[in-house]
């Protein structure tokens, strides 16, 4: 159960949750770094670390200790398109970490000691990510994926673009941006909606700057792209990828059950042939990601670099065998239960749900109850996976990325696919 109410101009979705003593709110913001320009890039991530150093009414010390301290968790997010800022907290502390998050989002200090302390903080975090050798395989696969595009730059910024920013360049960003009708507050709680709305009214000042965006979706990806990074480490991290479809495509839960089939957890397809049967790595996983008008369905995995070729042929092996075979009707069952499942447990605790409500509506414009998504679910066929999988898993138009001790690698990687073809 929830209701969406415009509380000056802020859509409020707010969902009672009884008999529990915790609630999850969070203020989402629709920017991102797709909207950053090159020379700005990083600047959403950049002001996300910033509205947590200090606003009007708080210092950075009583953001934390009025929340964190208080036993609850105070968080934020930058991604592509959305930014977040979202605490976990006792029912009771309603009031002071609502306005704690709001202060942080409309009247951010901007003190230029604290902008400078963070900026080297951004800059220590882009190398942590460097030296993640998962992380740096997932970064240099989305170069290849959306070479030239926004989608494909990081999120974080570069070294370059981070130094250049001035307190100036973050103030007109938020500025524009940081509008009420450009905002989402999710809440899921056990208090009442007139007190919630009572404080939100007094605490929100009506907007009237408009927000414009400027989009350009990505062209289509033609042709079979490798990168390869040589690191002194002891694995080999390897991903591949497909372009897919977006959020708001009909098929988005043709692909998240196709991801569940082959990669999302121990019973997975690539799981069981990959690691369970030839041993040939740790951990391997898929992920079907979406944005407004892309996405990409990735495969991830770490192994000994003497095993790529091999395991990349047998990655190869499944997604042919998903293209020219339907899934059993018992393996179509278990996907679409394991998918609800998540869902429901999700949706089952207050920060799932204040999540997967803000989630729904960001990007489809409404919300999507569980029965809406079970009744859609329910309707995918194993004919239905296997056209998805067709779509999709063109091998031609493929990127693939690997970080390792290993050098040529990419002739061998090569080779893999023009068999695979």
């Amino acid at each position: 159960m929830h209701e969406i109410i415009n509380v000056n101009g802020v859509s409020l979705i707010f969902s009672p949750f009884e008999d529990v003593e915790t609630a999850s709110l969070g203020i989402f913001v629709k920017i991102g770094s797709r909207y950053e320009t090159k020379l700005q890039k990083g600047i959403a991530h950049f002001l996300e670390h910033i509205l947590f150093k200090g606003s009007k009414a708080y210092s950075y010390r009583q953001i934390k200790r009025e929340i964190e301290g208080r036993g609850g968790s105070l968080n934020g997010f930058t991604s592509q398109e959305l930014s977040g800022y979202y605490a976990i907290f006792l029912s009771k502390n309603l009031k002071p970490t609502l306005d704690i998050l709001l202060d942080m989002v409309f009247n951010p200090r901007f003190i230029k000691e604290e902008i400078e302390k963070e900026r080297n903080v951004i800059l220590e975090e882009i190398k942590m990510y460097n030296d993640l050798p998962a992380s740096r395989a997932v970064t240099l696969l989305d170069k290849l994926l959306w070479n030239g595009h926004p989608l494909g730059e990081e999120v974080i910024g570069n070294p370059a673009t981070i130094k250049r920013l001035k307190r100036s360049d973050l103030v007109n960003f938020k500025n524009n941006y940081y509008q009420p009708h450009n905002m989402v507050i999710s809440c899921s709680g056990n208090f009442s909606k007139e007190n919630l709305v009572k404080l939100l009214r007094e605490k929100i000042r009506i907007g009237s700057l408009k927000v414009k965006f400027k989009i350009t979706p990505p062209p289509p990806l033609r042709g079979l792209y490798i990168k390869e990074e040589k690191r002194q480490i002891e694995q080999c991290h390897l991903c591949l990828g497909f372009r897919s479809v977006s959020y708001i495509s009909k098929e988005r839960f043709i692909a998240e059950l196709m991801s569940v089939i082959l990669g999302a957890n121990m019973s997975s397809r690539l799981f069981e042939e990959v690691r369970e049967k030839k041993a040939l790595c740790y951990d391997i996983s898929t992920e079907a990601r979406k944005y407004k008008d892309s996405g990409a369905f990735v495969i991830h995995l770490g192994l000994d670099k003497s095993k790529i070729t091999t395991a990349l042929g047998s990655i190869f092996k499944e997604l042919k065998k998903i293209k020219k075979k339907d899934v059993s009707l018992k393996e179509l069952s278990r996907a679409k239960d394991f998918y609800l499942g998540q869902i429901a447990m999700g949706i089952e605790r207050p920060q799932g749900r204040m999540f997967y409500l803000a989630e729904s509506y960001l990007t489809l414009g409404k919300i999507y109850t569980f029965s809406d998504v079970k009744r859609e679910i329910e309707g995918i066929s194993p004919s239905k996976i296997r056209n998805f999988a067709k779509k999709i898993f063109n091998f031609r138009n493929s990127c693939i990325s690997c970080v390792g001790n290993e050098e040529g690698v990419g002739t061998r990687l090569k080779e893999v696919v023009e068999k695979a073809k």
